[in-house]
């Protein structure tokens, strides 16, 4: 297994759009480091493309955003790309971290049976806000950023060389800090705040390590 990072970014719809943008930083940390990457961006981001990757390349993280299920990951246009009947095997012993929904219920603690691989992701809905003004410019969007910066802190923490545990407890971490001030804005009587703050209580509530918490990129 190598130390390469595969990356899917499919693009058809405005969650897509925004989680694409966001990993694309996680691609230039990955580049600043040197280390070696693939993405499979937009109408790229299927499983053909991926499965030869895998097999040729044999990386050691993976990255998966977009839409999912508790038994799958999606790709481009609502492809399966993985699911507990199909390609599970592509994952074992790996380091996957899925930006999805549901997929940590039931498809995560597959990937990692029987394996020293581990899975990171949503046992519920991954959910963020978008303000509506932003919506063609995501780099642009404060509100969105609250709830899917945090999430980029596991990959920032794996590629740095943490442990997935640490990883994770980062991630959580700059979750609750966003919490904090959310509440401030709700202390201040900011319209929307309360629902914001429980969005992002989702998703920390239902951000799950699954398998070798120990395991490094």
């Amino acid at each position: 297994m190598n130390r390469i990072l595969l990356v899917t970014r499919p693009k058809y719809d405005d969650g897509t759009e925004y989680l694409a943008y966001y990993a694309s930083l996680i691609i230039k940390d990955a580049d600043s480091r040197s280390i070696e990457n693939k993405d499979f961006e937009g109408k790229d981001a299927k499983i053909e493309n991926v499965k030869k990757f895998i097999k040729k390349k044999d990386p050691k993280l993976i990255f998966i955003n977009g839409h999912g299920d508790t038994d799958c990951l999606l790709g481009d246009n609502h492809e399966v790309l993985f699911s507990v009947s199909s390609n599970l095997d592509l994952l074992k012993e790996r380091i996957v971290y899925a930006r999805a929904c549901n997929a940590g219920l039931i498809f995560g603690k597959k990937v990692t049976e029987n394996s020293n691989g581990c899975f990171i992701g949503y046992q519920l809905p991954f959910s963020f806000i978008m303000n509506e003004k932003w919506s063609a410019i995501p780099a642009n969007d404060k509100t969105a950023a609250l709830f899917i910066e945090p999430s980029n802190e596991v990959m920032h923490s794996l590629i740095k060389g943490d442990s997935a545990a640490l990883a994770n407890e980062k991630s959580k971490k700059a979750m609750i800090k966003n919490m904090q001030r959310i509440m401030k804005m709700e202390e201040k009587k900011e319209p929307g705040a309360m629902g914001l703050l429980m969005t992002l209580w989702n998703n920390y509530d239902g951000q799950v390590l699954h398998g070798n918490q120990n395991i490094t990129f």
